[in-house]
């Protein structure tokens, strides 16, 4: 029993030398990339141009109800009519749903386009400080995954470094 508690602790002690663990703050790096700036702008302009379009498809699904109200108060609506028209501003309804859904995709789909190479680089300049350090293991510290975190190196500023902020 005492030659197993020997062997297991010789074994652990041999696979843990030598590894080399070091951290980044990805949301601090992104926070100081010049592009991540610019990207954001762009986005921005493009959710703006998104919004006239639904800004205008509101007012006009607004001034449609806002006529049928009318219309129905001073009871110039026979029900049939007054039914085939509640009907036409539900499917009006749904459309601004699917709008709305459409332009939360189209956002999604253009931050990831114009985030993709900056992130791209990012990781590939960890990769190689990964692989050129031999580092066993490079974690994220702005992202939940471990509780604690010792014994290794920030290589935040190396990354910055590497994208020319320092």
């Amino acid at each position: 029993m005492r030659f197993i508690l020997i062997l297991s602790f010789c074994i652990w002690s041999l696979t843990s030398i030598g590894q080399k663990f070091g951290h980044i703050n990805s949301a601090e790096i992104l926070g100081k990339v010049p592009e991540i700036a610019v990207a954001d702008s762009m986005l921005k302009k493009f959710q703006d141009t998104l919004m006239i379009t639904g800004d205008f498809l509101i007012k006009k699904f607004q001034k449609q109800v806002a006529d049928y109200q009318a219309e129905s108060q001073r009871g110039s609506l026979a029900p049939v009519a007054a039914q085939k028209k509640e009907e036409e501003l539900a499917k009006e309804q749904q459309s601004l749903k699917d709008f709305e859904n459409e332009v939360k995709l189209k956002l999604m789909q253009r931050r990831e386009q114009l985030y993709k190479p900056i992130l791209d680089k990012i990781d590939g300049i960890v990769t190689k400080l990964g692989k050129d350090n031999k580092y066993t293991m490079i974690f994220d510290s702005s992202q939940p995954g471990y509780l604690y975190l010792t014994e290794s190196e920030d290589l935040g500023p190396v990354v910055l470094k590497e994208l020319g902020m320092q």
